[in-house]
């Protein structure tokens, strides 16, 4: 089971894991006394936020004159489930409702059990609606093959946005519709609410994380 491809291919960035950038670190930490962060930068913040403004022009097209619900994936899609909203607002899609479901699947780096989904809104059973389901990323795939048979019912249309997508490590066929940015090769991302055991969510770009890049004491 899974939510409908594109009709037809869109282009979408690429970006490179390992990355091929100097670390990028935001300027308060440059100090000679700081740690240097275990990243690297691979997509900057304006690089996200003109691809996120990209992603709702796309949806609008698309979706756009119906009643949308975004079912949000948490933790990791809040960010970017936050600046989507705003961008579809502007987009003229003003007839939103957003609800949240959690996930659980990942212990640092690995996946470490089936997903664990818990709803913590709700949705409505009247009427046909179309749910448009937020998440981070889709690697497995897993949880999204997990989201989409929970979302899925006669009356909905379940379509899924994730901000990245790496085809190359799926082991279930779900392929989401709407794509930020797709990862070429194995390296773990954090970063605009991506994280290792919590950290990293508040850097506003996206960047690899590197656990043998040594600090600065």
């Amino acid at each position: 089971m899974e939510a409908s491809p594109p009709a037809q291919p869109i282009l979408v960035p690429v970006l490179e894991v390992p990355a091929p950038q100097a670390v990028g670190q935001l300027a308060f930490w440059n100090d000679a006394g700081s740690p240097q962060m275990p990243i690297r930068e691979i997509a900057s913040a304006e690089m996200v936020r003109e691809r996120v403004a990209g992603l709702a022009h796309e949806i609008a097209g698309e979706l756009g004159g119906e009643p949308l619900t975004l079912a949000v994936v948490l933790r990791g899609a809040f960010v970017f489930a936050a600046d989507l909203a705003r961008e579809l607002i502007a987009n003229r899609m003003e007839n939103l409702l957003i609800t949240f479901f959690h996930a659980s699947s990942y212990r640092g780096t690995k996946a470490w059990r089936a997903p664990v989904i818990q709803e913590l809104g709700e949705l409505s059973s009247d009427g046909r609606q179309t749910v448009l389901i937020i998440d981070d990323i889709v690697d497995a795939g897993h949880t999204a093959d997990a989201m989409i048979r929970r979302l899925t019912s006669p009356k909905r249309r379940v379509e899924y946005c994730s901000l990245l997508d790496r085809p190359e490590a799926r082991e279930v066929p779900v392929h989401p519709r709407y794509v930020g940015f797709r990862l070429d090769g194995p390296g773990f991302v954090v970063g605009y609410g991506l994280d290792y055991d919590d950290k990293y969510r508040e850097l506003p770009y996206l960047a690899q994380w590197l656990p043998s890049l040594p600090t600065l004491g």
